[in-house]
């Protein structure tokens, strides 16, 4: 009898247990339930088209997912995902971004509140929504990195949600913000498992981000180790990946082994992302343009760009049509390349903050040769500016590395002082000789960390001497550029100017090949520079077979003839026979403006030329 009362409050305890359970597994599949009616509600909306019912329903579907297992609210926002993609609900993408940044969203638990805003973060860069995603992550990125997620589907969320950051930031050019969140993805993947596969996609975003860099060798590094760990199924980002690797090859000047990569994709082509193949295309026109396949680069250049009109990305529709507005500017279409140029230049983008350099540029060379000198001065010190700022961006990229790296350092040597001190701990009669171990330890190490700042220091001041020289330099005749011509007219000593332009520059490369016609412009520099030897001279190249020398008045006009007629002859002698130029020369005092001495003497110019 004692026993039996005794195991009567037991018998209560447990009946009680396992009814509250069934209550809890029944409460849960009701609202497994009442999740699959929402998203079978959203499914019919979309079919018929009535968008406020999706709007509606999403918010419910992001609250009762609350309620849900683990695995019941991650298929629930993976089936909403495609059915948003599938049905074009950018609007409804708009709203659950709205929700879940509301004060009724931080109700929710934070693995399925952050796996709605991973999840909608995917649709909204699907939508091109990026600024958008960017800022809904922005503002629980301190909340992100402290949470503390249990499961394994958690702990990928969260990693998740830090290299999509990352990849906004890279979209926005800011790679040197941006590292420190696609590595600190990669150790919570790795804490997941060493071969997660999105540490695939890291490796790939790491490459992009190199790339955007311009730390060239790092992308390569970075898109062959992403070739090399391809998980299985993961078919949706290779010709993504290709490109990003033949396009760190190509600004190696490893032109070649770049069009190896591209060719060997294209004979196997297993993406079906049309985005990605988007993004492949407009580096493989960059390929043959550098390697002088400028036919090709035309064909590949207008398709496209249709395709970019098709997938709708601002971003690749800008560069479509710029890569469009050069090659026709290549050919001698100066109309159509100009309103190409223009349009690429002045079009608004997603995320992508100004335009890069090399664009100013190729509108510039188009305004000069339609004789829009005005303009042309205007955008390229838009250029300059671009170039400028693109250039400090690579220096804090650079700096932002290192820091990194120092960082690392840290976290190394405080590794060591705990181990040091546990190692102390446990044998106090090795103190001695420990402590003494670890303070040359040290030494050495701030001596090796001293001596590498000191290096990298070095090399980035090396860098922008670099940078300095090549943004007023002709790489081919060592002259001036276009710019500091531009720039040298603010000196008042220059009396005379000359306008000069090889004749017939154009067919020669036709006939003889490009490189050819790069000789007989250096040749033909070498022999203006031997002429024009006198410090109060100085030479530019402007253009392709355009040049300009600026001279004070110490010097005559019979003396200016003499020597423009030597270096012609010098230049036959050098080999190239049939060769010849033609100049115009004005004084300072016959205009009143810069563009008007330019415009003068370039008029003077194209009469020599019509009167040979």
């Amino acid at each position: 009898m004692h026993y039996v009362k005794s195991l009567f409050p037991h018998t209560i305890a447990r009946f009680a247990y396992c009814f509250s359970l069934l209550c809890v597994l029944f409460a849960s599949s009701a609202f497994a339930n009442e999740a699959e009616d929402l998203l079978a509600e959203m499914q019919e909306a979309a079919q018929a088209g009535n968008l406020d019912s999706i709007k509606d329903a999403l918010p419910q579907l992001i609250t009762r997912s609350d309620e849900l297992t683990e695995v019941a609210y991650t298929d629930a926002s993976a089936k909403t995902s495609l059915l948003l993609r599938k049905t074009a609900q950018r609007e409804a993408a708009r709203v659950a971004v709205n929700y879940l940044r509301s004060e009724a969203a931080t109700r929710l638990q934070e693995a399925v509140r952050y796996r709605w805003m991973m999840i909608i973060s995917y649709d909204l860069m699907y939508f091109s929504e990026f600024s958008l995603a960017k800022s809904m992550i922005e503002q629980e990125l301190n909340d992100i990195k402290t949470w503390s997620p249990s499961t394994k589907d958690s702990k990928t969320t969260q990693a998740n949600l830090y290299h999509i950051y990352g990849q906004l930031l890279v979209r926005q050019q800011r790679v040197a913000q941006a590292l420190p969140y696609f590595y600190q993805a990669e150790t919570w993947f790795r804490s997941i498992d060493e071969q997660h596969p999105s540490i695939f996609v890291i490796y790939i975003l790491l490459g992009e981000a190199f790339l955007h860099a311009r730390e060239y060798q790092q992308a390569e590094t970075f898109s062959r180790k992403a070739l090399a760990m391809i998980p299985d199924g993961r078919v949706d980002a290779i010709s993504y990946l290709n490109a990003i690797l033949a396009s760190a090859l190509n600004r190696q000047q490893r032109s070649q082994e770049a069009m190896k990569v591209i060719a060997d994709y294209l004979a196997n082509p297993v993406d079906p992302r049309r985005d990605y193949f988007l993004y492949f295309s407009l580096v493989h026109i960059d390929v043959l343009r550098d390697l002088k396949q400028f036919d090709q680069a035309l064909a590949l250049a207008r398709s496209t760009f249709a395709l970019a009109q098709e997938v709708g990305n601002e971003d690749y529709i800008k560069d479509a049509t710029r890569q469009l507005g050069y090659m026709q500017s290549y050919f001698g279409n100066l109309t159509e390349a100009e309103i190409l140029l223009k349009e690429a230049i002045e079009s608004p983008s997603g995320i992508r903050q100004g335009n890069p350099p090399e664009a100013y540029l190729d509108y510039v060379d188009v305004l000069m040769k339609l004789g829009q000198y005005d303009s042309a001065l205007a955008y390229y010190r838009r250029y300059h500016d671009a170039f400028i700022e693109e250039h400090q961006r690579i220096n804090r990229i650079a700096i932002a590395n290192l820091e990194f790296q120092q960082r690392n350092q840290r976290l190394e040597q405080q590794k060591a002082l705990i181990s040091t001190q546990l190692a102390l701990a446990q044998a106090n009669e090795k103190r001695a000789k420990l402590q003494v171990s670890f303070f040359v330890w040290a030494i050495f190490a701030l001596t090796v960390i001293a001596a590498t700042i000191l290096l990298m220091w070095l090399q980035l001041r090396r860098r922008s001497q670099q940078l300095q020289t090549m943004a007023v330099e002709d790489q081919l005749t060592r002259f001036g550029n276009r710019h500091a011509f531009l720039k040298a007219f603010d000196r008042p000593d220059y009396y005379y100017l000359l306008i000069i332009d090889i004749d017939g520059l154009k067919p020669y490369n036709d006939n003889y090949g490009h490189q050819k016609g790069d000789e007989l412009i250096q040749t033909y520099s070498e022999q203006l520079r031997l002429r024009f030897t006198s410090s109060y001279a100085a030479l530019f190249r402007t253009g392709g077979d355009e040049f300009a020398i600026l001279i004070d008045n110490t010097t005559t006009i019979d003396s200016i003839n003499d020597f423009m007629f030597e270096a012609v002859t010098g230049t036959q002698k050098g080999g190239f026979h049939t060769m010849n130029a033609s100049y115009g020369i004005a004084t300072r005092e016959e205009a009143h403006s810069d563009r008007e001495w330019i415009s003068l003497a370039d008029q003077r110019m194209y009469a020599m030329k019509k009167a040979k």
